[in-house]
C-alpha cells in the first residue's frame, strides 16, 4: 500500500491570477420577472376596472343620464309618454303601517303606453338639496296592490294609466324633489320630474 503525498498550498507564485467575480444584483437575477410585472400589473389593473364599470354602468345597468322635465310637462322615453306628474303629502294615514316621525309622499305618473307597450322600473323620490333617495314603498306601509294603480310599467299593458308611487320620508325634510322614472329600453337615460309637494 502507497501513502498518498500531502497535500501541499500552491504558493502565492504559482496560483493562477484571481478573476474578479462577484454575484449578480437581486435586480439583475429578477429582471425577467420585473418586467412581467410591469407589463401585467396595469394591464390587470385596466381589465379589472373596466370590468367593473362595464358591470355598473354599461348596457343601462344604471340610470346615470337624466331628462329634466320642466314642471307641468310630460316626456317620451322609451316607446312611452310619462307625465304631468302630480304629488301630495297624504295626511290621513289611518290603516297604514307609517313608522313615527315619517310621513308619506305619494306621486302619481301618468303613461301613455301606446300600441305597443312599455316597460318600466319602479320610481324612485330623490332630495334635490341633499341627492338622498327613497324606494317606493308601497307593500311594506301596507297599501293592497290595485292593477288599475300599478307602480311600475309592464310592456304588455297598453294604452294609458298611471304609476302611483308612495315614499316614505322622514318629517324633517322638506321638498323640492326629483321623482325619477327609467323606463327599461332607455339605457342609462332617464326622466327626472320636479315635485314640491
Amino acid at each position: 500500500m502507497t501513502i498518498p503525498d500531502p497535500l501541499v498550498p500552491p504558493s502565492p507564485e504559482t496560483a493562477p491570477p484571481a478573476t474578479p467575480h462577484s454575484a449578480p444584483s437581486w435586480w439583475r437575477r429578477n429582471r425577467l420577472g420585473l418586467v412581467a410585472v410591469a407589463v401585467l400589473l396595469p394591464a390587470t389593473v385596466f381589465a379589472v376596472g373596466w370590468q367593473n364599470w362595464h358591470l355598473i354602468y354599461d348596457f343601462g345597468a344604471r340610470p346615470v343620464d337624466p331628462i329634466v322635465v320642466a314642471d307641468g310637462d310630460s316626456a317620451e322615453l322609451g316607446g312611452g309618454t310619462f307625465g304631468p306628474v302630480r304629488s301630495a303629502v297624504i295626511e290621513d294615514l289611518s290603516g297604514l303601517d307609517v313608522p313615527e316621525g315619517a310621513k308619506v309622499i305619494a306621486a302619481a305618473v301618468p303613461v301613455d303606453a301606446g300600441a305597443d307597450g312599455v316597460s318600466c322600473r319602479r320610481p324612485t323620490l330623490t332630495h334635490q338639496a341633499s341627492g338622498r333617495q327613497w324606494e317606493l314603498k308601497r307593500a311594506e306601509i301596507g297599501v293592497p296592490d290595485n292593477e288599475d294603480e300599478p307602480e311600475l310599467c309592464f310592456t304588455d299593458e297598453l294604452g294609458s294609466y298611471e304609476l302611483i308611487a308612495p315614499f316614505v320620508v322622514p318629517d324633517d325634510v322638506e321638498g323640492p324633489f326629483w321623482l325619477d322614472v327609467w323606463p327599461s329600453e332607455s339605457g342609462g337615460t332617464f326622466l327626472r320630474f320636479p315635485i314640491d309637494p
